[in-house]
């Protein structure tokens, strides 16, 4: 691995959206593949902008919100409103949902730990 591995420009990294997620923009900074141990996105969802209710196999998901407002379902019970500096701790196989508010593009920094499976997203 060389410098050019490790440094890169943020818009050099190649953006995607996630399945069952609508409205998404996401970059991967760190990828299982790097051997942390981790996966660190940078996520950007448009205003009114969704990620379906579904839950992950294997791995926690801590989301920090940067900017924005949303809606965040846990369980079959706890809906809260979130904005900037809110941290979500979702451990594995527990339901989530995620609903955009207001007019502003939010902007999260998600950890995936261990990272992601491939067919991480499950339906729930």
């Amino acid at each position: 691995m060389d410098a050019d591995d490790l440094i890169q420009d943020f818009d050099s990294i190649p953006a995607y959206s996630p399945p069952l997620h609508d409205g998404t923009v996401n970059r991967r900074l760190v990828d299982g593949e790097l051997g942390a141990g981790v996966e660190v996105i940078q996520g950007r969802l448009a205003p009114g902008g969704t990620a379906s209710r579904h839950k992950h196999r294997v791995s926690w998901q801590i989301i920090l919100v940067q900017a924005g407002r949303a809606r965040i379902a846990l369980g079959d019970d706890v809906v809260r409103e979130v904005g900037p500096g809110t941290v979500v701790r979702i451990p594995p196989m527990m339901p989530h949902q995620v609903e955009i508010l207001g007019d502003e593009t939010a902007e999260l920094i998600v950890i995936y730990s261990p990272p992601l499976e491939p067919d991480g997203f499950i339906p729930a």
